[in-house]
C-alpha cells in the first residue's frame, strides 16, 4: 500500500522554515515584552511597598506627635488652672493661720477647714505638691528672696509665700526671707 503522507518539497520546507522562523521570533519577542513588564510590575510594586511602608511610619509618627501634643495641651491646661488657684490656696491658708481662737471650735469653721483639706487632697492627686523651704538652703530656681536677716547664711528663715510643684516642676516659687550669716551664736 503506498503511504498517505506526504513528502514536502524543498521550496515547501524552506517556507514553512521561514515560517516558523518568524514564529519564533513573534513568540521570543512576546516573551521580550512580557519580561520586561514582569521587571516593571516588580520595581512598581517594590515602590508601592516602599511607599506603604513610609505612609505606615507617617502614620505611627502622626499618632504619636499627637499623642505628645495632647499630653502638653492637657498638662499646660492644669498647669494654668492650679496657678490661677494658688491665690485661692493661699487665701484659706492665711484665713486658718489668723483664726480667732474662739473660733477655731466652731462646726462651720471645721467644715469649710475639711473643705480646704480635701480641695488640696484633689491637687495633690493631680501632681501639685508644696515645697518644703524653711530651713533649707536657697535655690534660686525654688526660691523668691525677699529680705535678708539675722541667721544661718543663705538658709531660708521664713516663708511669706509657698512654694509650689507640679509632677516636680517648679509652678511658683517660694517667697522668702534668708539669712545673712549675722545673729547666729557658734
Amino acid at each position: 500500500m503506498p503511504s498517505s503522507k506526504k513528502v514536502p518539497s524543498t521550496g515547501d520546507a524552506s517556507l514553512e522554515l521561514e515560517v516558523l522562523s518568524k514564529h519564533i521570533q513573534d513568540v521570543e519577542s512576546q516573551v521580550a515584552a512580557l519580561s520586561q513588564e514582569c521587571e516593571t510590575a516588580k520595581i512598581e510594586t517594590a515602590k508601592m511597598k516602599d511607599l506603604a511602608a513610609r505612609a505606615q511610619a507617617d502614620l505611627q509618627n502622626a499618632k504619636a506627635r499627637m499623642e505628645r501634643e495632647r499630653m502638653e495641651l492637657s498638662a499646660f491646661a492644669l498647669e494654668s488652672m492650679l496657678k490661677r488657684l494658688l491665690p485661692t490656696i493661699d487665701s484659706f491658708q492665711r484665713a486658718f493661720q489668723h483664726l480667732p481662737d474662739d473660733l477655731k471650735a466652731h462646726e462651720w469653721v471645721k467644715g469649710v477647714m475639711a473643705i480646704e483639706g480635701q480641695l488640696m487632697r484633689e491637687l495633690e492627686g493631680a501632681g501639685l505638691k508644696r515645697m518644703s523651704s524653711l530651713g533649707s538652703t536657697v535655690d534660686a530656681n525654688r526660691h523668691e528672696v525677699l529680705q535678708q536677716g539675722s541667721g544661718q547664711k543663705d538658709t531660708v528663715t521664713e516663708v511669706f509665700e509657698e512654694g509650689y510643684e507640679l509632677h516636680g516642676k517648679v509652678l511658683r516659687p517660694a517667697k522668702v526671707k534668708i539669712g545673712d550669716g549675722t545673729g547666729i551664736e557658734n
